[in-house]
């Protein structure tokens, strides 16, 4: 794509009203978006009217200019649907994206194998463990995991991909913005080892009416959508209607019935959604939709514990034994001073066998 063509393409796509439904419809009127564009006084394209028709009479190529300078500067690819490296798996929807932008290796979008994952935002232990461990298999077996960068389980996935592999977050905000905020090192971690993308122009804020078209892109970029952990009110719900409507595979992870975040999951699967029983069940299942790569695969839960001193090795058997645990919990359990607690803590952190939540939570990876 050349530059005349981005900066028409772009002048169309940066003006207010225009989705990909209204784009394509002026791309196909015209013989090219720069014919387009000399004709925009007389444009007359079926459902281009009212103020959006008069934003495009009254606009000039200022904007699309900057927009491609910044770009430019900032390491960002932008992909058209007509490009080589636009996803496949989107050329069969109407609602697709017209445009993506990325920053990483946007050789990914054309991955021959994807399976993206979602969930709550508010994971259990459970929820974390799992996200982080199933992203990490896949990733090792060359398959590449895609998710949404959010908060919680959408983190833990990417985190887990990245120790084996390859991941790539769909934002639901300018490839130039982080949110949320915390999330900066994994950001650039996932632009070293993969690529973030997003159909929303640079500098766009992370606005709530962003996420359910972030989230339809979740759910074109793979055969199977996998639910970790959801409640039934979740916003993850988004983007199972989304592959459902698509025609994609859902997946769900089964939870404890008491607690309020599986009942979503729990729900999917009463519903027909299909289940994830164990890890090598899942793997058998997905062989269905792709070739795996052969590999050696462990379910050791004490694989690298060698590395763990004997009091590390206690406080990571508590957290497998009891799940998320508050710091005094385990100072009553251990007897140990919280100095001691604390510098053990430190230490498997540094190790990443556990995190340190909001409230002195500790929680196991």
């Amino acid at each position: 794509m050349n530059r005349e063509e981005l900066i028409y393409s772009l002048w169309l796509y940066s003006i207010k009203g225009i989705g990909p439904k209204k784009f394509r419809q002026i791309k196909n009127k015209y013989k090219s978006l720069k014919d387009a564009y000399l004709n925009k006084k007389e444009l007359e394209v079926e459902g281009i009217i009212g103020a959006v028709k008069d934003e495009i009479k009254n606009s000039d190529l200022q904007r699309a200019e900057k927009i491609l300078e910044f770009c430019e500067k900032n390491s960002i690819n932008i992909i058209l649907e007509d490009d080589e490296l636009y996803p496949d798996e989107f050329k069969v929807f109407d609602h697709a994206p017209v445009m993506l932008f990325v920053k990483g290796d946007a050789k990914l979008l054309k991955f021959p194998r994807k399976i993206s994952m979602v969930g709550t935002r508010e994971p259990t232990y459970y929820g974390k463990r799992v996200a982080k461990e199933l992203a990490s298999l896949l990733a090792s077996l060359g398959i590449l995991v895609v998710s949404g960068m959010a908060r919680g389980i959408d983190s833990f996935c990417h985190t887990g991909a990245l120790e084996n592999g390859k991941t790539v977050a769909v934002l639901g905000c300018g490839v130039d913005i982080v949110y949320p905020k915390e999330n900066l090192k994994l950001y650039r971690q996932i632009i070293e080892n993969g690529c973030v993308v997003s159909e929303f122009l640079p500098g766009t804020l992370p606005e709530k009416m962003n996420f359910p078209q972030r989230n339809r892109i979740v759910a074109m970029f793979s055969p199977c959508l996998v639910v970790i952990e959801a409640s039934t009110k979740s916003g993850t719900f988004s983007t199972v209607d989304f592959a459902l409507e698509q025609g994609k595979e859902v997946f769900a992870v089964p939870g404890n019935i008491f607690s309020q975040k599986s009942s979503g999951t729990n729900r999917l699967i009463k519903e027909g959604a299909r289940i994830i029983c164990s890890y090598e069940d899942f793997l058998e299942d997905i062989k269905e939709i792709y070739t795996l790569k052969p590999a050696q695969i462990s379910f050791d839960a004490n694989e690298d514990e060698e590395e763990l001193t004997d009091d590390e090795k206690r406080l990571i058997k508590l957290l497998d034994e009891n799940g998320e645990m508050h710091v005094e919990s385990l100072i009553a359990l251990t007897g140990w001073e919280p100095g001691k607690l604390a510098s053990l803590i430190t230490s498997l952190e540094i190790k990443s066998k556990v995190v340190r939540g909001r409230g002195n939570i500790i929680s196991k990876l």
